[in-house]
Protein backbone atom coordinates (compact mmCIF):
# COMPACT_ATOMS: atom_id res chain seq x y z
CA UNK A 1 0.00 0.00 0.00
CA UNK A 2 1.24 3.60 -0.99
CA UNK A 3 2.60 5.14 1.89
CA UNK A 4 0.89 8.59 2.45
CA UNK A 5 2.33 11.00 4.58
CA UNK A 6 1.09 12.36 7.87
CA UNK A 7 1.15 16.26 8.40
CA UNK A 8 4.46 16.18 10.90
CA UNK A 9 6.23 14.53 7.67
CA UNK A 10 5.53 16.88 4.90
CA UNK A 11 6.18 19.91 7.78
CA UNK A 12 9.25 18.45 8.24
CA UNK A 13 9.50 17.82 4.37
CA UNK A 14 8.97 21.50 3.44
CA UNK A 15 10.94 23.06 6.84
CA UNK A 16 14.45 20.65 5.43
CA UNK A 17 14.03 22.81 1.54
CA UNK A 18 15.91 25.53 0.59
CA UNK A 19 14.56 28.50 -0.88
CA UNK A 20 15.21 27.25 -4.31
CA UNK A 21 13.78 23.92 -3.50
CA UNK A 22 10.78 25.79 -1.56
CA UNK A 23 10.42 27.84 -4.82
CA UNK A 24 10.13 24.92 -7.24
CA UNK A 25 7.88 22.87 -4.79
CA UNK A 26 5.52 25.84 -4.98
CA UNK A 27 5.37 26.01 -8.38
CA UNK A 28 4.50 22.80 -9.10
CA UNK A 29 7.70 21.30 -10.16
CA UNK A 30 9.40 19.77 -7.17
CA UNK A 31 10.99 15.90 -7.35
CA UNK A 32 10.93 15.28 -3.91
CA UNK A 33 8.81 12.52 -2.24
CA UNK A 34 8.45 11.55 1.33
CA UNK A 35 7.68 7.76 0.54
CA UNK A 36 5.17 9.23 -2.00
CA UNK A 37 4.01 12.64 -3.80
CA UNK A 38 3.79 15.23 -1.92
CA UNK A 39 0.41 17.03 -1.82
CA UNK A 40 -0.08 19.76 -4.53
CA UNK A 41 -0.54 23.46 -2.32
CA UNK A 42 -2.00 24.57 -5.13
CA UNK A 43 -4.74 22.07 -5.40
CA UNK A 44 -6.74 23.39 -2.75
CA UNK A 45 -8.34 20.54 -0.23
CA UNK A 46 -7.85 19.81 3.20
CA UNK A 47 -4.05 19.70 3.08
CA UNK A 48 -3.34 23.12 1.58
CA UNK A 49 -5.04 24.96 4.97
CA UNK A 50 -1.72 23.65 7.29
CA UNK A 51 1.03 22.59 4.53
CA UNK A 52 0.51 26.26 2.76
CA UNK A 53 0.67 28.94 5.30
CA UNK A 54 4.20 29.68 5.16
CA UNK A 55 6.58 31.65 3.26
CA UNK A 56 10.40 31.05 2.72
CA UNK A 57 12.87 33.27 4.57
CA UNK A 58 13.93 35.52 2.16
CA UNK A 59 10.03 37.15 1.86
CA UNK A 60 9.99 37.39 5.56
CA UNK A 61 13.27 39.11 5.54
CA UNK A 62 12.19 41.72 3.09
CA UNK A 63 8.86 42.39 4.70
CA UNK A 64 11.05 43.02 8.10
CA UNK A 65 13.60 45.38 6.24
CA UNK A 66 11.04 46.87 3.87
CA UNK A 67 9.16 47.25 6.66
CA UNK A 68 12.02 48.83 8.89
CA UNK A 69 13.06 51.43 6.27
CA UNK A 70 9.18 52.60 6.06
CA UNK A 71 8.85 53.18 9.28
CA UNK A 72 11.64 55.30 9.68
CA UNK A 73 10.52 57.11 6.46
CA UNK A 74 7.27 57.92 8.46
CA UNK A 75 9.04 58.76 11.53
CA UNK A 76 10.43 61.24 9.75
CA UNK A 77 7.56 62.76 8.29
CA UNK A 78 5.69 62.87 11.58
CA UNK A 79 8.94 64.58 13.36
CA UNK A 80 9.06 66.86 10.22
CA UNK A 81 5.53 67.54 10.64
CA UNK A 82 5.68 68.49 14.43
CA UNK A 83 8.26 70.90 13.56
CA UNK A 84 6.17 72.75 11.20
CA UNK A 85 3.60 72.68 13.56
CA UNK A 86 5.83 74.46 16.10
CA UNK A 87 7.45 76.67 13.62
CA UNK A 88 6.06 77.14 9.98
CA UNK A 89 9.72 79.07 8.77
CA UNK A 90 11.19 76.05 10.14
CA UNK A 91 13.58 74.37 7.29
CA UNK A 92 12.53 70.87 7.42
CA UNK A 93 15.52 68.08 6.40
CA UNK A 94 12.64 66.62 3.80
CA UNK A 95 13.02 70.14 1.68
CA UNK A 96 15.65 69.95 -0.49
CA UNK A 97 14.87 71.70 -3.61
CA UNK A 98 12.20 73.64 -5.02
CA UNK A 99 11.25 70.07 -7.05
CA UNK A 100 11.95 67.59 -3.76
CA UNK A 101 10.49 68.43 -0.73
CA UNK A 102 7.27 67.34 1.38
CA UNK A 103 6.69 70.87 3.78
CA UNK A 104 3.49 71.62 1.26
CA UNK A 105 1.62 68.64 1.68
CA UNK A 106 2.67 67.72 5.62
CA UNK A 107 -0.26 69.63 6.68
CA UNK A 108 -2.54 69.60 3.59
CA UNK A 109 -5.65 67.48 3.74
CA UNK A 110 -3.87 64.99 1.26
CA UNK A 111 -1.47 64.46 3.71
CA UNK A 112 -3.61 63.97 6.68
CA UNK A 113 -6.64 61.41 4.99
CA UNK A 114 -7.93 59.74 8.04
CA UNK A 115 -7.91 63.29 10.27
CA UNK A 116 -4.12 62.03 11.49
CA UNK A 117 -1.36 62.07 9.63
CA UNK A 118 -0.70 59.67 6.26
CA UNK A 119 2.97 59.11 8.19
CA UNK A 120 1.89 57.37 11.62
CA UNK A 121 -0.85 55.33 9.66
CA UNK A 122 1.88 54.27 7.44
CA UNK A 123 3.76 53.40 10.50
CA UNK A 124 1.22 50.95 12.29
CA UNK A 125 1.18 49.33 8.99
CA UNK A 126 4.46 49.02 8.63
CA UNK A 127 4.74 47.93 12.27
CA UNK A 128 2.58 45.37 11.66
CA UNK A 129 3.93 43.77 8.56
CA UNK A 130 7.52 43.53 10.58
CA UNK A 131 5.70 41.57 13.11
CA UNK A 132 4.73 39.05 10.45
CA UNK A 133 7.88 38.84 9.04
CA UNK A 134 9.60 37.89 11.99
CA UNK A 135 6.64 35.28 12.76
CA UNK A 136 7.52 33.92 9.47
CA UNK A 137 11.27 33.96 9.93
CA UNK A 138 10.52 31.69 12.92
CA UNK A 139 8.65 29.26 11.45
CA UNK A 140 5.37 30.14 12.32
CA UNK A 141 2.92 29.35 9.84
CA UNK A 142 -0.27 32.00 9.41
CA UNK A 143 -4.10 31.60 9.28
CA UNK A 144 -5.21 31.77 5.62
CA UNK A 145 -6.94 34.89 7.00
CA UNK A 146 -4.25 36.72 7.93
CA UNK A 147 -2.61 36.15 4.03
CA UNK A 148 -6.28 37.30 2.84
CA UNK A 149 -5.28 40.44 5.14
CA UNK A 150 -1.71 40.77 4.03
CA UNK A 151 -3.31 40.88 0.28
CA UNK A 152 -5.69 43.29 0.95
CA UNK A 153 -3.37 45.97 2.83
CA UNK A 154 -1.27 45.70 0.25
CA UNK A 155 -3.85 46.23 -2.50
CA UNK A 156 -4.61 49.27 -0.77
CA UNK A 157 -1.12 50.13 0.02
CA UNK A 158 -0.39 50.52 -3.74
CA UNK A 159 -3.35 52.37 -4.16
CA UNK A 160 -2.10 54.87 -2.05
CA UNK A 161 1.00 54.99 -3.68
CA UNK A 162 -1.00 55.72 -7.31
CA UNK A 163 -3.21 58.16 -5.59
CA UNK A 164 -0.23 59.98 -3.83
CA UNK A 165 2.21 59.68 -7.14
CA UNK A 166 -0.98 61.62 -9.11
CA UNK A 167 -1.21 64.46 -6.29
CA UNK A 168 2.46 64.91 -6.06
CA UNK A 169 2.39 65.98 -9.65
CA UNK A 170 -0.86 67.23 -10.40
CA UNK A 171 -1.44 69.36 -6.72
CA UNK A 172 1.98 69.75 -5.37
CA UNK A 173 3.94 69.77 -8.46
CA UNK A 174 7.02 68.43 -6.09
CA UNK A 175 8.09 65.27 -5.02
CA UNK A 176 8.54 64.57 -1.11
CA UNK A 177 11.67 62.21 -0.65
CA UNK A 178 10.16 60.09 2.45
CA UNK A 179 7.15 59.55 0.82
CA UNK A 180 9.20 58.54 -2.48
CA UNK A 181 11.27 56.09 -0.26
CA UNK A 182 7.92 54.42 1.19
CA UNK A 183 6.85 53.89 -2.10
CA UNK A 184 9.88 52.27 -3.13
CA UNK A 185 9.60 49.80 -0.12
CA UNK A 186 6.04 49.24 -0.89
CA UNK A 187 6.02 48.39 -4.16
CA UNK A 188 7.75 44.73 -3.52
CA UNK A 189 6.20 43.98 -0.41
CA UNK A 190 2.93 44.20 -1.95
CA UNK A 191 4.09 42.22 -5.50
CA UNK A 192 5.67 39.24 -3.43
CA UNK A 193 2.83 39.34 -1.16
CA UNK A 194 0.35 38.68 -4.16
CA UNK A 195 3.09 35.86 -5.23
CA UNK A 196 3.66 34.27 -1.67
CA UNK A 197 0.09 33.96 -1.11
CA UNK A 198 -1.01 32.62 -4.82
CA UNK A 199 1.30 30.05 -4.66
CA UNK A 200 -0.02 29.09 -1.22
CA UNK A 201 -3.24 28.34 -2.58
CA UNK A 202 -4.92 31.75 -0.95
CA UNK A 203 -5.92 33.08 -3.27
CA UNK A 204 -8.06 31.03 -5.13
CA UNK A 205 -6.61 31.12 -8.87
CA UNK A 206 -5.87 28.05 -11.01
CA UNK A 207 -2.15 26.39 -10.20
CA UNK A 208 -0.76 28.11 -13.63
CA UNK A 209 -1.93 31.31 -12.62
CA UNK A 210 -0.45 31.14 -9.27
CA UNK A 211 2.68 29.90 -10.79
CA UNK A 212 2.92 32.45 -13.01
CA UNK A 213 2.69 35.21 -10.52
CA UNK A 214 4.66 33.83 -8.07
CA UNK A 215 7.89 33.79 -10.88
CA UNK A 216 6.64 37.16 -12.36
CA UNK A 217 6.73 39.42 -8.95
CA UNK A 218 9.56 41.47 -9.43
CA UNK A 219 9.21 41.88 -12.83
CA UNK A 220 5.70 43.03 -11.81
CA UNK A 221 7.23 45.42 -9.35
CA UNK A 222 10.40 46.73 -11.91
CA UNK A 223 7.06 47.60 -14.31
CA UNK A 224 5.81 49.79 -11.12
CA UNK A 225 9.00 51.04 -10.76
CA UNK A 226 9.44 52.26 -14.60
CA UNK A 227 5.92 53.39 -14.81
CA UNK A 228 6.54 55.63 -11.85
CA UNK A 229 10.20 56.94 -13.34
CA UNK A 230 8.17 57.91 -16.37
CA UNK A 231 5.84 59.70 -15.02
CA UNK A 232 7.99 61.85 -12.88
CA UNK A 233 10.30 62.47 -15.37
CA UNK A 234 8.07 63.88 -17.59
CA UNK A 235 5.68 65.38 -15.17
CA UNK A 236 9.01 67.26 -13.67
CA UNK A 237 10.61 67.41 -16.55
CA UNK A 238 11.34 71.70 -16.94
CA UNK A 239 12.14 71.02 -13.13
CA UNK A 240 14.92 68.52 -13.94
CA UNK A 241 16.19 70.36 -16.81
CA UNK A 242 16.30 74.09 -14.64
CA UNK A 243 18.28 72.11 -11.72
CA UNK A 244 21.19 71.10 -13.64
CA UNK A 245 21.69 73.99 -15.69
Amino acid sequence: MTHVPTQAEVDAMIDAMSEEELDAYLAGESSLAVGATAPDVNAGGPETDATATGAPRSYAVLLVIGSLIGIGACWELIASQISQLRDPDATLVCDVSPLVSCGDSLNAWQGNLLGVPNAFVGGMAFAVLTLIGMLLAAGVRLPRWVWWGLVAGTVCGIGFVAWFLVTSVLTFGKLCPFCTLIWLVTIPIATNTWGRAAAGGHLGLPPAASRRLLAGRWWIAGAMYAVIAVIVLVAFWDGWVAMLR
